[in-house]
Parts: structure tokens; sequence; C-alpha cells
């Protein structure tokens, strides 16, 4: 393999892959759950740990939190 392959399968490897295949509704339901779990002290980066112990695509957690939804709507002043 060249090496450009051999980095694009290495990439599509460590892509996650759900444990289960639920809908959004249940997704967000396990997310906001692990979320409320962490407290109040709760950073971004604890939400790549969410998607990593739920076996979801990076980003789900901050999507599934409505985070996605409330950054897209801030207006710039």
């Amino acid at each position: 393999m060249t090496a450009n392959v051999a980095e694009e399968v290495a990439f599509l490897r460590g892509l996650s892959k759900p444990l289960r295949n639920d809908g959004y509704d249940e997704i967000s339901k396990r997310v906001n759950e692990e979320i409320a779990k962490l407290g109040k002290g709760r950073t971004f980066a604890d939400l790549a740990v969410i998607d990593k112990k739920l076996g979801l695509p990076r980003g789900t957690s901050f999507d599934a939190a409505g985070f996605a939804d409330y950054f897209a709507f801030i207006e710039e002043d």
C-alpha cells in the first residue's frame, strides 16, 4: 500500500461505530444521562469521552446535547 492509502485505511479504522442502532431520541437520552452524571464542572472535552464511552461517532454528544444548535444560532455583534 502507498502511504496515502495506508493513512486513509488507518483513519477509517479509527472511526467509532455505534454500539447499538438507536434512533436520535434514544441516543440523545443516553448522552444527556451521561452529561447529568458529570455535574456542574463538565467541559466540552467531556463530550468526546461520552462519545467514546457510548461508541458514538465524534461530535454526536455535542449535537445531541443541543450545543450544535446553540452555537449555530448565536448572532455575532
